[in-house]
């Protein structure tokens, strides 16, 4: 057994280094070489005797084109248009590397991989659940064949720059983490696709056991990236929030969502009853929303932050999304049509029901955030005129607004984005709904069914008084931060919100005590903690999110550009900020810091440097964004054209009970000391904003318990092919 699988390992070695040969020599060779991995796949599918050791070779092909295209990256091979797109000879070695899914064409190539290295593990078993993952990783090996990845540079590109260069937002480690998760995630959130329609089809017992597995790799792998999203995010100047329910934000969303939906029914599955359909039902509709998600990434129909600028793919991911669809509906015709054997019903108990009710409500809650999204693109399809309450700040920014950019920002406010404001007041019932029910499920494991309910009935008044009086962040907010009114308006909804998720974090508690105290034993934990780390950390992760967003502050301080550098100017009783003129070199990404900004407080001064500037040519059809006040106050609107240069990073004092930022605008006049407009008399001002963001370490601490609980789950093992079909009632 040994032997054969040094053998194996031999040749998959040497399959390795040929490819990876072939496309360093002879790169022109590489889109050729990903048609032939679709081809190899399609002919594995239609002779199954001969399917592993195609498979295994296409697969092989998939690594060598990956591995190929980073060491293109690292040796700046530039006569490559990959390379010269998304590459620069400064960077270091790992944003060298992350470029491989930096690029539209990358990215998809790396998807194809992963979805073939799922396809040739599930080869042995029948049906669809033995060969869609692996049609899927075809469809987008000539995906990636069309976008063309070793495609050569054009010579004018080459004479005019030596090459493009990484997207500013993309500097930074997050990089080189949130974006593959991500993508993995998604690969894993369609795995289960083929064997959802198996189960639809003929009720295969494989599903469930599918299901389980990848959904929950799925949903650990996404609550990571998004996680590490939201720190990217709030470091960078063109979000400086937790959460925007940008349209790719809302998209990931919507896949974690259904995601949860499956997870709270995937190990019941066989238990369902005449609820046997839905399960696979939803897993399609995640697969689905996955390929969605990933065309909204690419899409330039509705405003967003994350736009890539360049090929896209964002068709081939909404055709793939189109056909998963298509299937799903098709086969779920058939089920709910054909007659199947009655077999004895089994019995389910109250908390099967309300597991059911959780699932309803996961699913609901995606679908919800569909319905924001599907919005914004038929208003912008439609060409409808925005309503002026889906316009933030825009008066603001208009009084700031040269005339020569008044323009361009009416354009950017009138381009659709999903109205994040009703997205969010129609998932607050569904927040408190599933803490009621979650606290209900844990309390009547704990104690008499009669004495949950009755509990659980008694926080449901508390909770629908919370909404109509309001409680702790209602009373606290104070005008200082950056909310809307519509948002100010619902403060007492997300009390209750609160209220309901401390209601299930209390029961979490107090189920893993009881069972702790009544075993002995500390390895009921193994079971117990799990659970009670991810329904908790939910809830921590919630309430962080919550107190940073709703009762955060902002500070602007204009500064006189007149103004001794030396001068302290008062942010609080007891702070006070300062920022100086610095002279630095260039760092690796061509970005220089000019400033250097002190808050003191009680006698201690905190300093770091802030304002990154890009001293290079912008790149061709540049849209980054410029315009400093919009950034710093949306930065869905924050595309356009004003003082040259752009910051990349504010500077942040981080602490347990506050993140505070000081936002410096990336103008090179506010260190230009006693400087003035350029034929007027007046004095420039340069807008420093200050902003305080309570108990953002709760994100952070909750979604780590989220993640270490789904890793301690026990798990569910590899599906076999000879799994018994599902009892149907």
């Amino acid at each position: 057994m040994s032997d054969l699988r040094f053998d194996s390992r031999w040749r998959w070695g040497l399959g390795l280094c040929l490819s990876c040969a072939l496309l360093w020599f002879l790169p022109q060779t590489g889109n050729l070489l990903l048609v032939l991995v679709a081809v190899l796949i399609a002919l594995g599918t239609l002779r199954p005797s001969r399917r592993i050791v195609l498979w295994q070779l296409a697969l092989i092909m998939l690594f060598g084109a990956c591995l190929s295209l980073i060491l293109h990256l690292l040796a700046d091979h530039f006569h490559l248009r990959y390379i010269w797109l998304y590459s620069s000879a400064a960077l270091p070695a790992y944003l060298k590397i992350a470029n491989l899914w930096g690029g539209d064409e990358g990215t998809v190539l790396l998807l194809a991989t992963i979805c073939m290295t799922i396809g040739l593990r599930n080869a042995s078993l029948p049906g669809w659940a033995g060969r869609a993952n692996a049609l899927v990783a075809a469809w987008y090996a000539l995906a990636a064949a069309w976008l063309g990845p070793f495609t050569a540079t054009p010579s004018d590109w080459l004479a005019a720059q030596t090459s493009q260069g990484m997207n500013a937002h993309l500097q930074t480690i997050w990089m080189a983490f949130h974006a593959p998760l991500i993508l993995a995630a998604y690969a894993w959130a369609i795995a289960p696709a083929g064997a959802a329609l198996d189960g639809l089809g003929r009720a295969s017992g494989a599903y469930g056991r599918i299901a389980s597995t990848y959904s929950r790799r799925a949903w650990l792998v996404l609550t990571a990236g998004i996680g590490m999203g939201m720190v990217w995010a709030l470091e960078d100047f063109t979000f400086g929030q937790l959460w925007h329910w940008d349209p790719v934000q809302t998209a990931a969303f919507a896949v974690w969502a259904m995601l949860g939906a499956v997870l709270h029914g995937a190990r019941r599955w066989r238990a369902m009853g005449n609820n046997w359909r839905l399960l696979p039902i939803l897993s399609l509709l995640t697969a689905a929303l996955a390929c969605i998600a990933m065309s909204v990434t690419r899409s330039e129909v509705v405003a967003s932050s994350h736009r890539y600028i360049g090929t896209t793919s964002w068709l081939s991911h909404l055709a793939l999304a189109v056909v998963i669809l298509g299937l799903m509906v098709g086969y779920a015709w058939k089920a709910f049509t054909r007659s199947v054997p009655r077999v004895k019903k089994i019995r389910r108990s109250a908390s099967d029901w309300g597991l059911d009710l959780s699932m309803w409500l996961f699913a609901g809650a995606a679908l919800l955030a569909v319905a924001a999204l599907l919005s914004a693109h038929i208003g912008e399809w439609l060409q409808l005129e925005k309503a002026s309450e889906l316009k933030p700040f825009f008066e603001t920014l208009v009084t700031w607004a040269t005339a020569e950019e008044l323009a361009g920002l009416r354009r950017a406010f009138d381009h659709w984005d999903v109205n994040g404001h009703t997205l969010g007041i129609w998932l607050t019932p569904v927040i408190m709904l599933l803490g009621l029910l979650g606290g209900w499920v844990f309390l009547r494991r704990c104690m008499r069914t009669r004495i949950a309910s009755v509990i659980t009935l008694v926080m449901s008044l508390w909770v629908a008084l919370t909404a109509w009086r309001g409680a702790w962040l209602t009373s606290r907010y104070t005008g200082e931060g950056v909310l809307s009114q519509s948002i100010v308006d619902v403060l007492p909804w997300l009390d209750a919100a609160l209220l309901a998720a401390m209601f299930l974090l209390s029961a979490c508690v107090a189920w893993g005590a009881s069972v702790l105290w009544r075993s002995r034993r500390l390895g009921t934990l193994r079971h117990t903690g799990p659970l009670a780390l991810i329904h908790g950390g939910a809830v921590v992760a919630l309430i962080g999110g919550l107190l940073a967003t709703a009762l955060n502050s902002y500070m602007p301080i204009n500064i006189a550009s007149a103004s001794a550098p030396q001068e302290w100017h008062r942010v609080a009783d007891q702070m006070q900020v300062r920022i100086l003129p610095l002279s630095s070199e260039a760092n690796f990404s061509g970005y220089q810091a000019v400033a250097q900004v002190e808050l003191r407080s009680e006698g201690q001064v905190v300093a770091g440097q802030a304002l990154f500037q890009d001293r290079r040519e912008l790149p061709p059809g540049y849209q980054g964004p410029v315009r400093q006040l919009c950034e710093i106050l949306d930065y869905r609107y924050a595309r356009h054209v004003g003082d040259p240069g752009y910051v990349l990073h504010p500077f942040i004092v981080r602490g347990w009970a506050q993140d505070l930022q000081v936002w410096v605008p990336a103008s090179p006049r506010l260190m230009q000391v006693g400087s003035q407009a350029e034929g007027s008399s007046h004095e420039i001002q340069g807008v420093v904003v200050i902003r305080r963001y309570p108990f953002v370490s709760l994100v952070w601490v909750g979604l780590s318990a989220m993640v270490l609980g789904m890793l301690a789950m026990p798990g569910h093992g590899h599906a076999s092919r000879n799994e018994t079909p599902v009892s149907q009632s």
